[in-house]
């Protein structure tokens, strides 16, 4: 008898840090970009291979995870930075929240953080990058959304720099057509 209570008591003390944090606010329309890994707020469930398809296709994994739809991304404090994108002849000012405010709004552990693209390209930071930068996730570029033919959905990119190019092994590099951020390896 009293196996089978703890086996219960171990259950849904498991479940119950599986589930979605009821208080976290849901995507009201299409979500644009899936965290998972390290969170500590949820306001989603585990990966379903069905019902996400392009996450599964490009190798993302979690238990629990926070999805931001453009709403949510708009909410947070937004940073800028002016580029000329590859093949562009001009620059444009690229604008959206910096990856430390996404990371404190999911109470995020301080971790590598990789960035995924739609066709699973990836880059990664370290948290000293994090901190001793202004990334930012670009969700528009002179004040008109990104398009997927036009770097978007949304577009890893360092506001100190002014630049576009990234570091050794894919430290820094500034991810395109991001949908997926992962905490942790």
């Amino acid at each position: 008898m009293l196996r089978a209570f703890v086996f219960c008591w171990i259950a849904l003390v498991g479940f119950a840090a599986l589930a979605e944090d009821a208080s976290a606010p849901k995507p009201e329309g299409m979500v644009l970009l899936t965290v998972g890994g390290l969170v500590g707020k949820s306001n989603r469930g585990p990966l379903d291979p069905d019902r996400d398809s392009t996450l599964a296709r490009i190798g993302a994994d979690f238990k629990n995870a926070y999805a931001f739809d453009r709403g949510m991304l708009l909410a947070l404090p937004q940073g800028t930075v002016t580029v000329k994108p590859p093949g562009s002849d001009r620059e444009a000012v690229f604008r959206g929240p910096y990856v430390r405010d996404i990371l404190v709004a999911i109470e995020a552990a301080k971790v590598k953080t990789r960035f995924v693209a739609i066709d699973g390209y990836s880059g990664f930071l370290l948290p000293e990058d994090i901190d001793g930068s202004d990334y930012i996730v670009a969700l528009e570029a002179d004040g008109r959304p990104l398009g997927l033919n036009g770097y978007g959905p949304l577009w890893l990119l360092d506001t100190r720099e002014g630049g576009i190019s990234g570091g050794e092994n894919g430290r820094g590099s500034h991810v395109w057509s991001l949908v997926y951020m992962h905490l942790g390896e």
